[in-house]
This record gives C-alpha cells, structure tokens and sequence, in this order.
C-alpha cells in the first residue's frame, strides 16, 4: 500500500494468480501477501530455505508490521539469530525491500502464555489470562502501555491474535483490578459461611467489591449479623482479596521469569533462545552504529 511504480522498473513480487483476459494472458502479482514475506525470508536466510528455520506463521499488515514466528529444527542454531543475520545484516535487506516494514520476530514456544507475550512485542503484558480450550486471551497491560499493546487501529493487538491463533482483548491494570474485585463473589470466597453470605446475598451484596464498599453500619442493620460478625466477615473478605492479588501476582511474576529466561541472544554463539525483536531500516542502522 502507498507504493508507486514506473513503466519499465524492477520489482520483486509474488504470483498469485495467472489468467486469460480478453487481451490474452494476465497475470496477478502482490508485494502485499504474506507469502511474499516468507519468500523474502527464504532468500536472504539459507537456514530458513535449506528448513533448518521454519516459519510456523506469519501475520501481516503491508507496509507498516508484520509478525514472523520461527522454529529451529536444530538446537544449536537460534532461529531469531539467524534471521537477523551478523549486525542485521539479513533483516535488513528484507526491511528495506518491504519499505521500512517493521517486522516483529518472534521465537515459537508450545506454551500459550509466552508465545503470546513474545506475539504482543513491543509491549509486554503484566499479566496474561488464557482460555486453551476457547483459544481466547485477556492480556493486562499498566495503563501507560496500553495504546502500545493495542497499536495504531488496534493493529498490534489484531496482529498478535492472528499470528498466535488466539483471540486477544487488552486491558488497562487499574481497570482489571476493578473488575476483579466485582467478579469475586462472597459464595467463593474461603472462610465466609454459606450462612453469612446468604444473609449478604438477601439484601443484594454479592461480591466482595461491594461488600467493602458498604458503609458497617449498613452492614450490622442486616438482620442475623451483628457488629462483630461484620467485622469478622470483612477480615476474611479483605484477606481473600488479598490473597487472590498476590496469587495472581506471582503467577504474573512467574510467567514473565520463564518468557524472559531466554529473552536475549548473541549472534556469534550457538544458543538457543526466546527473543522476539523488532526491526525496521532505522532501528537496524543504529545498532550498527552502537556496535
């Protein structure tokens, strides 16, 4: 898109389709396809034309970002590596074929959680929810990292989905840790009584944001509660919640040790890693110049 042509110039392109028209044969050529990425990646990297590297899926949106996910079939050869090439050298060609594309590389993984975390690049999500089964994602993001997630039109967000097969919706933190206190009903919530959370139910407290939301002396007017059952009933409330935020905490915590255990690469070396990097023409000549 945006591209202009001349009569008579040179240009690399894919076939799509071939046909006769009623001034003879035609033929149909894109610069737009995602295959045209990925025969792009197979001349300039001989690892990914010989299968060494395999692209397992790409997602593309012409002439601002693509997503590539990449597998090694050998383990001594990092496939993110490999595509970059010694100081970008073979991304970069790639990069100013497609015009300055940005393109997001991205290591494959058979866990869900860091496969999409490494798809959301340049963002990184403070915590993931994900559906396996359902093949949906709930991706929190602090709220100064939100519009980077989501992208330019959503393009980063709807990217990320489509090249991870999974349906992505972001959300802002503070917005998630409302939300999570509402969703928390009094019946789930350990060491509340089934009695006491009937009682709260009766009178239209069901979760454990409203519950703490009511003023005490609304509370102890609830008929069977008294004063120091309502206190009682609004330490365990708060010590669940509590709970519920440190467990999603460290699980947050833990899903991002294991995504960035193999986060960073050294081209000259024949580790096997998890990166995803993102490159367009101007990001690749300052790390030449850095290095």
């Amino acid at each position: 898109p945006g591209e202009r042509y001349r009569r008579g110039e040179s240009l690399k392109s894919i076939l799509k389709e071939a046909i006769l028209g009623a001034t003879g044969p035609e033929i149909i050529v894109s610069r737009a396809d995602p295959r045209f990425l990925i025969k792009l990646f197979e001349n300039e990297v001989p690892e990914i034309y010989d299968k060494t590297i395999e692209i397992k899926k790409v997602a593309r949106h012409a002439g601002d970002r693509s997503k590539v996910i990449v597998e090694s079939n050998d383990r001594r050869i990092d496939a993110v590596g490999a595509c970059v090439g010694i100081k970008g050298s073979r991304i970069q060609a790639i990069v100013r074929e497609l015009n300055n594309e940005k393109i997001d590389i991205i290591n494959n993984s058979s866990e869900p959680e860091i496969l999409i975390t490494r798809a959301l690049s340049p963002a990184k999500p403070y915590m993931l929810e994900i559906d396996e089964e359902k093949k949906k994602a709930l991706a929190i993001f602090d709220d100064n990292e939100i519009s980077v997630a989501i992208g330019k039109m959503g393009q980063n967000i709807r990217l990320a989905s489509e090249v991870t097969g999974y349906t992505i919706d972001a959300i802002k933190k503070s917005d998630y840790e409302i939300s999570e206190t509402e969703t928390f009903y009094l019946e789930d919530v350990e060491g509340l009584t089934e009695h006491n959370w009937k009682l709260l139910y009766s009178v239209g407290i069901e979760t454990a944001e409203e519950l703490l939301n009511a003023p005490q002396e609304d509370l102890v007017s609830i008929k069977g509660l008294g004063e120091k059952t309502v206190e009682k009933i609004i330490a365990v409330v708060e010590e669940a919640v509590e709970k519920r935020k440190a467990e999603l905490e460290a699980a947050r915590e833990a899903a991002q040790a294991e995504a960035a255990s193999s986060d960073d690469f050294d081209e000259d070396e024949d580790l096997e890693t998890g990166e995803d990097v993102e490159f367009s023409e101007d990001d690749i000549t300052a790390d030449v110049v850095k290095e």
